[in-house]
């Protein structure tokens, strides 16, 4: 009998046949790397568990509370509760730990799902469940020296809600119990054909091998029912969908995968460049963000500032670009950060970011911790410019996949850039990086980690730079 544990249903409520081929054809599994940032998630996991048994200790009632209690039915249905308590009438009550600010009730992560899965477990396995719990971070809390797990803590009764989806759980657990049990299963599609390309499976090259690398899955803000269409007529190829089955936003990438070829719009790159003021400043920021804050001042989740990396092109004919780069060694906040932007950044000139979104959030959040620096920061948000703006619409190629991410066009447009093989390689990979810096003791180990840190951030501005040079060079052509 194969085992149904709650990531096993969480899975098979995703994508049912991903789930029989991890059970049945292991070998033949993507299960990809374990990465730092998942490890960084289960370790928070783990963190918040203990502030929880740590505040629960505190309670007059603690000795009514148990930590990992395991629930097995003899169907094969296994869960695992965090947090358990033995009621007076005989009963328990269950609680669940997230790291989330706030319940989530929909999606892949659907947290009243996954509880309805351990009360129908747990009564499975005997037990009466009279209450569930989920307990999930307070977004508000901020934190002044030793977390206070009173604060952190939210608790979350959601019984009612998870009585609603009972008799459908109960469905769904059956409809998996049963699949398991066929020892073998039409392997040719999956259901994650319906669904856009961020939500498939895992293995989904492996159900749908003939999918074209240039697909429908390549148009952005592509909408469940224009999908489904495109599904329905077993159209997938590019080359099968007309112009005029597509929005406009999604026009440009048709005609490149169409024509084989970049599709150039002049006269959006010749606007965006009319704004253009020299010197420019090229800014790129690395933050951390953890569930439980690790600096003074900080909110669960909420993204500090810890690195910025800066390139400064003065001119139009400037080839020696001056660069200044930031990182902090200590978890502080970052004033020390503006501080030292405030005496590379001149008061004239553009400030070009990608996705600058992000960037000018962090500005703004920055302004709000100190009011004393918001002209200077203000300032930059005024400036900004994004240079991920043109490659929407502007200058639109099927190499970059239907994305704008920077690492999908610096491939297409400067290939001898590469973030391969860099031991930090990622905005995750940084977080993770400087996670660990802050609690290394000074030596060659800090000081490699430091180095690797400071390369990855001066790819990113250095990589807008000669992306903004390709744009620069074609517009003066036009």
């Amino acid at each position: 009998m194969l085992q149904l544990s709650k990531t096993d249903f969480l899975q098979f409520s995703h994508c049912a046949k991903s789930l029989w081929l991890l059970k049945h054809k292991p070998a033949l599994y993507e299960h990809g790397i374990f990465s730092d940032y998942l490890q960084k998630i289960v370790t928070e996991g783990y963190e918040i568990e203990a502030y929880l048994e740590a505040h629960l200790s505190l309670q007059s009632d603690a000795d009514k509370y148990s930590y990992q209690t395991v629930f097995n039915t003899k169907e094969g249905l296994f869960a695992k509760a965090d947090c358990t308590r033995k009621n007076e009438d005989g009963t328990i009550n269950i609680y669940e730990v997230k790291s989330s600010t706030s319940v989530q009730m929909s999606g892949k992560k659907n947290q009243v799902k996954d509880a309805t899965f351990q009360k129908i477990v747990a009564e499975g396995a005997g037990f009466k469940v009279k209450k569930i719990f989920i307990v999930h971070l307070n977004g508000q809390y901020v934190r002044d020296g030793a977390i206070d797990a009173d604060q952190l803590l939210t608790f979350s009764d959601v019984t009612a809600e998870v009585d609603k989806l009972i008799s459908d759980t109960r469905s769904e657990i059956d409809a998996a119990l049963l699949l398991l049990e066929s020892a073998s299963i039409d392997e040719s599609s999956c259901s994650c054909l319906a669904l856009t390309k961020i939500n498939h499976c895992d293995v989904f090259d492996y159900f749908n091998p003939t999918i074209p690398k240039h697909s429908i899955y390549n148009l952005p803000r592509m909408s469940k029912k224009k999908l489904f269409n495109f599904v329905a007529t077993k159209r997938f190829d590019l080359d099968e969908i007309a112009l005029d089955e597509v929005t406009e936003k999604q026009a440009p990438v048709l005609r490149a995968a169409h024509l084989k070829a970049p599709v150039i719009d002049h006269e959006i790159i010749s606007t965006w460049f009319s704004r253009v003021e020299y010197p420019i400043y090229f800014v790129d920021y690395e933050t951390y963000a953890s569930a439980a804050p690790i600096i003074d001042g900080a909110r669960p989740h909420s993204p500090i500032p810890f690195q910025y990396s800066l390139h400064i092109k003065m001119s139009p004919d400037d080839e020696w670009l001056e660069h200044v780069e930031y990182l902090a060694e200590k978890a502080t906040m970052p004033i020390e950060l503006i501080e030292h932007m405030q005496k590379h950044i001149g008061d004239a000139g553009s400030v070009v970011s990608w996705h600058a979104a992000f960037e000018n959030t962090q500005n703004k959040n920055m302004a709000l911790m100190y009011p004393e620096k918001q002209k200077f920061l203000q300032g930059l948000i005024d400036r900004t410019m994004d240079l991920e703006d043109p490659f929407k619409e502007g200058y639109v190629d099927i190499q970059f996949q239907g994305s704008t991410s920077i690492k999908k066009v610096l491939p297409a447009l400067v290939p001898e850039l590469d973030y391969s093989g860099m031991k930090v390689a990622s905005g995750t990979d940084a977080m993770e990086a400087w996670h660990r810096l802050v609690g290394l003791p000074d030596g060659p180990a800090k000081d490699e980690l430091k180095a690797s840190m400071l390369e990855y951030c001066k790819l990113d501005t250095l990589a807008m730079v000669r992306i903004f040079n390709f744009l620069e060079e074609l517009n003066n052509r036009s």
